[in-house]
Parts: C-alpha cells; sequence; structure tokens
C-alpha cells in the first residue's frame, strides 16, 4: 500500500498493511512565515516519513485578521506572546465581522498549503488544522478560558453574534482550501469536555457553529475531530460528520481508544501522550505504541501523539521510536 491508500483504509474501517503513524508540534521561529512554516513541515515529515502531513500553523493565524495582534518567537521552546486583542469586554465580541478570505493571515496559509503540495510526495495525505469557533474565540482573547467562560454564562448573546461571524469566516475557508488540493481537516475543540461545559451547553451555544464549518469540509476524505483535553465528551459528538476521531487516551479520565472506537463506530487515533514523547525515552515511546496498536488490533487506528508534540523538548530518538513502532 502507499500511504494515501493505507490511511484511505483506515477511515473506512479496515485493516492496512501496518497502522500509518505522524506527528506534529510548534515549530514557533518558522512558523511565522508561509515560507518557513511550509519549508519545516515538509523537512519534518521527511526526516521521520511520517504517513500523512498536518499542518501545524501558528494558532494565531484564525485570529490575526481580527487584530490579535503578537511578538514573535525567536525561541523554539517558548511560544508567541500577545500584544494586544480587541475584546474589552462580553459586547465587544458584538463587534466582529466576518473576514474576507484575502485578509493576510489567512491568504498565506493558503500560501502554506500550495507551496506543501509542490513538494509533497503525492500519495502523502495533506491535512489543515482548523480550530472550532469557540476555540477561535478563546484564541481571540489569549486562551483566557475563565474570561470566556464568564462571557459565556454573563451575555452568551453578545459571544453567540461574535460565535457567527467565526463561524462565517472559517466555513468560507475551509471551502476555499478544499479547492486548493488538501485531503481534510484537523478539527480541534478543546471546549468539548465536562471541565468547561456540559453537554447541553456545549450542543447549543457550540455545536450549530461546529458543523456550519464542518459542512463544508464533507467533500473530503479524511476529517479528523481532535477532542482536546481531558474528560472528552465523545458519545456527544460521535455524530460529527468526520472520518476520524481523535483524543489523549492516557489524559486522565478519557476513554481508551478500543472503547472509543465502539462509541463513534469509525476510526480514531491518538495512542502516545505528548508527555512520554518529551520526557520519557525511546523504549517508553515504542512500548505504549505497541500497546496502542494491539488494543486496537491495527484496525480503524491511526498512531499518533495524544496532542501536539513540544518540539523543543522531544528527541529525535523518541521520534524514530513512534515511527518504528509500526514496523514490528
Amino acid at each position: 500500500m502507499n500511504r494515501r491508500q493505507r490511511l484511505e483504509t483506515v477511515v473506512s474501517g479496515g485493516i492496512p498493511d501496518r497502522v500509518p503513524v505522524s506527528a506534529w508540534g510548534h515549530f514557533y521561529p518558522q512558523e511565522t512565515t508561509a515560507y518557513g512554516l511550509a519549508s519545516v513541515m515538509i523537512d519534518f515529515r521527511d526526516r521521520y516519513d511520517w504517513d500523512y502531513l498536518k499542518i501545524h500553523a501558528r494558532a494565531s493565524y484564525h485570529v490575526e485578521g481580527w487584530g490579535f495582534r503578537f511578538e514573535a518567537s525567536t525561541d523554539p521552546a517558548v511560544g508567541h506572546r500577545c500584544i494586544g486583542h480587541p475584546i474589552d469586554g462580553p459586547r465587544a465580541w458584538r463587534k466582529l465581522a466576518p473576514l474576507d478570505l484575502d485578509c493576510a493571515p489567512l491568504a498565506e496559509q493558503r500560501r502554506v498549503i500550495a507551496e506543501i503540495r509542490k513538494q509533497l510526495p503525492s500519495d502523502v495525505p495533506l491535512i489543515m488544522t482548523v480550530f472550532s469557533p469557540l476555540d477561535v474565540a478563546e484564541k481571540l482573547i489569549d486562551r483566557d478560558a475563565a474570561l470566556l467562560k464568564s462571557h459565556i454564562e454573563n451575555d452568551p448573546e453578545s459571544l453567540e453574534t461574535g460565535l457567527a461571524a467565526i463561524a462565517d469566516t472559517f466555513a468560507r475557508f475551509v471551502r476555499q482550501i478544499v479547492s486548493d488540493g488538501i485531503d481534510g481537516i484537523f478539527f480541534s475543540t478543546k471546549w468539548a469536555n465536562h471541565v468547561k461545559l456540559t453537554p447541553q451547553q456545549y450542543g447549543r451555544l457550540v455545536r450549530p457553529f461546529d458543523l456550519q464549518v464542518l459542512d463544508e469540509a464533507r467533500p473530503l476524505w479524511c476529517n479528523m475531530l481532535h477532542l482536546c483535553e481531558d474528560e472528552i465528551q465523545l458519545d456527544a459528538m460521535a455524530d460529527y460528520p468526520v472520518q476520524a476521531f481523535h483524543w489523549d487516551d492516557h489524559a486522565g479520565h478519557n476513554p481508551t481508544l478500543a472503547a472509543g472506537r465502539d462509541q463513534v463506530g469509525g476510526a480514531v487515533g491518538g495512542g502516545v501522550d505528548a508527555r512520554t514523547l518529551a520526557n520519557a525515552g525511546p523504549d517508553d515511546v515504542l512500548q505504549r505504541a505497541r500497546s496502542a496498536i494491539e488494543q486496537t488490533q491495527g484496525r480503524g487506528f491511526v498512531l499518533g501523539p495524544g496532542c501536539s508534540v513540544q518540539i523543543a523538548r522531544t528527541s529525535p530518538e523518541n521520534l524514530r521510536a513512534l515511527r518504528r513502532s509500526v514496523e514490528l
């Protein structure tokens, strides 16, 4: 099987010749320009021969068009620093208007996709990262989850006005990048867990906007839903229109990969948590990866990190162990 065939087999519920594997993380100094991001993504993919490439763009590309400003980091271990944003109170959400897709940060990501697609081997699937609109809102206020929670509780109508503008923007963005040659989106949410919202709250406030964006990705064959953090609401998200569900099964209260696959009735991804990749040794990474493969019997499973790899803290030896695990 080539790489595309391998991943296609997995998302259709079959057993491939071997489990596909990939990894991703932030390269802070390089991700601030289209050429830098495209180059480092290609290099990372080629160095470890990952089965697919997930574009791990700087998270703020989602919000820069609305006035989020940052000081770029030159340290591989330190993220960019927010130096300003437009939300000075809950009613400020009402001022957000849908962005033009030609605005600099969104146009830049389309250039990244075009540059990567030119250099990427033809059988390597390309996945683009897109956040849930509520996650975009959290990023706009510099990831102040407590502040966003207070806006949800005290003025949900204003926040919903902002979420509508965000969802409109990224629905159109996804529609456009479908035409740019991607194979799927990696749709990430940090809010579909019991720590932050109840399933009822998420279903009422967030789900309609999630689905507005995801609906534009329906022509793609490899959309992944990433449920971030602990106590995820996998049951409540099981009907989302994606081909694979991805989470950190080592977070503490999340379902195992096998149990989760039974819940969603489709392909699942993850297997090795970012803490193990950053802090343990190659043998530990290998053991955790092999355990995930054995647990799922290699069916409907994509091996990778449970969440973003801490690139500056993760050794090449550990990443090679992750890659090697699928060959044993």
